[in-house]
């Protein structure tokens, strides 16, 4: 039984850097594998998936950091010329166009009512997608245990879910 449950500690893990190994898969066949069990190993899948994902946010927060620094000292050099026509014209408006978009998400995730609410539904139903809100979550500088507990409650209620309309033998197909 401790092997399965730290199998599935590290399949939540291994999810949360590598996006093929879709934490829901683990969630659909986690009743069929172990019927008496599922809640446990869905539960241990969960909490190694958040686990893996602290990770990025506090990797995103000290990047943040970095490229602060990084800007001060550009903008202490002066401005950057770049051309006006080409290829790089093209990049630079979708780079902007990213940029704006990424702010507009980092903006609301700061706000006390709204932020938390955007980490549950993304960590919840998958919009926006997790793997994004937790990076920007980290950019933005909210708070750890915000973060953790509302993604735990949204993750282990989306994949206990999921789990349990297999189990029931509910057709989730869309």
């Amino acid at each position: 039984m401790a092997s399965g449950i730290i199998g599935a500690v590290i399949f939540g893990l291994l999810s949360a850097f590598f996006p093929p190994l879709n934490a829901e898969i683990y969630a659909v066949a986690a009743p069929v594998i172990f019927p008496d069990m599922w809640v446990l190993h869905v539960s241990a899948m969960t909490g190694g998936l958040v686990i893996g994902k602290i990770t990025h946010f506090v990797a995103a927060a000290k990047g943040a950091e970095a490229i602060s620094r990084r800007r001060e000292i550009k903008e202490a050099r002066g401005p950057r010329t770049e051309p006006l026509e080409g290829p790089a014209t093209v990049w630079r408006r979708v780079r902007d166009k990213l940029t704006e978009w990424s702010k507009a998400m980092i903006d609301v995730l700061d706000r006390p009512r709204l932020g938390p609410l955007v980490i549950l539904s993304s960590s919840g139903i998958g919009f926006p997608p997790l793997a994004v809100v937790v990076v920007a979550a980290g950019v933005k500088r909210v708070s750890a245990t915000i973060l953790i507990g509302v993604m735990t409650i949204g993750c282990l209620a989306r994949f206990l879910i999921t789990a349990w309309l297999v189990q029931e033998g509910i057709d989730i197909r869309f």
